[in-house]
């Protein structure tokens, strides 16, 4: 994962050596809102953000943020059965698969404009807001024997560590399995990141951004079976994202 994010760091370093004469073509347009979508790929996994602002002055926007991400714990590890070898892997321990939605406001803030550095706007964010974790339980398909025949099959059953032993386990079931029986655990958050937005067209937003986020809960989310899980979610993030600008 450290890889993939410095190999989009790096993209976002060497386009601004990229030419986009169109900006300085252009002349100087108003606008008052905009509006973007796009990827996430953080440290514990990616999603999906929708970004809306609305702008106080020339280079300076209030914004109001949605995101969609899934967590990982960093003690997870693929495992699979050694006696079915057509199974699905699945993550021993793994109590909970962890959603997380964000909203938040906060800034967006263009320090140096395209006409300063060759079609290259580069900007800070930073938000805080709400983080809902939905914590939806992991099933298993496990070994089960037919008490009255003998014979050995298999049932779709939630993890439980007190009573699934790894050898029981064939894999995972569906990820759609139990899907409306989880928890949800309130929490909030804080991001603040770096943007570089180099559209050819001064109308059209294309983006990539660089940060962190810290999302902070109230009380411990139990992804994994021991002790080792924690309130706090720190990552680093990669966005990709598309929009546009308008003027009314």
């Amino acid at each position: 994962m450290k890889k993939i994010l410095s190999i989009f760091i790096l993209l976002a370093i060497t386009s601004t050596t990229m030419g986009q004469e169109t900006v300085f073509e252009e002349a100087r347009t108003i606008y008052k809102r905009e509006s973007t979508y796009g990827l996430i790929i953080h440290t514990r996994g990616w999603g999906i953000n929708y970004r809306y602002g609305q702008y106080t002055s020339g280079f300076t926007r209030k914004t109001y943020e949605g995101e969609l991400v899934g967590m990982k714990h960093p003690k997870e590890i693929n495992s699979f059965s050694s006696i079915f070898d057509n199974s699905n892997g699945y993550k021993y321990g793994k109590l909970n698969s962890l959603i997380i939605l964000r909203a938040s406001t906060g800034i967006q803030n263009t320090f140096i404009s395209k006409q300063s550095v060759r079609g290259i706007a580069i900007g800070y964010v930073l938000n805080i807001g709400l983080s809902l974790g939905y914590a939806k339980p992991v099933y298993l398909e496990v070994v089960h024997e037919d008490e009255i025949t003998g014979i050995l099959g298999s049932t779709i059953e939630k993890y439980d560590p007190n009573k699934h032993q790894q050898s029981d386990i064939i894999g995972k079931a569906s990820m759609f399995r139990g899907f409306f029986g989880g928890k949800i655990y309130p929490g909030v958050l804080v991001k603040a990141g770096l943007n570089f937005e180099s559209a050819k067209q001064a109308s059209k937003i294309n983006a990539i951004e660089v940060g962190g986020t810290l999302d902070i809960y109230f009380q411990k989310i139990p992804i994994m079976a021991n002790n080792l899980n924690s309130p706090l979610f720190y990552n680093l993030y990669v966005a990709i994202s598309f929009g546009s600008k308008k003027t009314e």
